[in-house]
């Protein structure tokens, strides 16, 4: 007697198989994370810019970045950490959907202090986390 073919398990690994909430988290997750990721690396090279012109063009003039009573060379520094809050708060999201390493989740970290390093680990995550989501087999939990 031949079996419908329909009824045969497909073969996949089993590392794969997702939630049907995980799966809509993660994909959630990686459109909340990419966005933060190239914020925060802008804010980062904003600073850098701010920075050099402080220290190196200005000599640490303290009036030097005063716009009337605005400071730039303070705001941008606040401007960025609380940026780099919202970043942290993605990547603990993503990193915790995708089950990823905490080595991982301390590297996405480090890529909001490391000027130019956040684009770079953006790119590879978003292509890695794309493909993982592309590869699961969703499933949805009998209730």
């Amino acid at each position: 007697m031949a079996s419908d073919p329909q009824d045969i398990r497909p073969d996949f690994d089993d590392a794969n198989v997702w939630t049907v909430n995980r799966f809509t988290s993660a994909r959630a997750a990686l459109r909340f994370y990419r966005p933060m990721a190239i914020i925060t690396g802008c804010m980062l090279l904003v600073m850098c810019v701010e920075m050099i012109f402080k220290y190196i063009v200005f000599r640490g003039d303290p009036d030097a970045l005063v716009f009337g009573s605005f400071d730039l060379g303070s705001a941008v520094p606040i401007a960025h950490g609380w940026v780099y809050v919202v970043y942290l708060i993605a990547c603990v999201w993503l990193n915790m959907q995708m089950k990823w390493s905490l080595g991982r989740l301390i590297l996405l970290a480090l890529a909001g202090v490391v000027p130019i390093m956040s684009f770079v680990l953006e790119s590879k995550l978003h292509k890695e986390a794309e493909q993982a989501l592309e590869d699961a087999v969703v499933v949805a939990l009998k209730s």
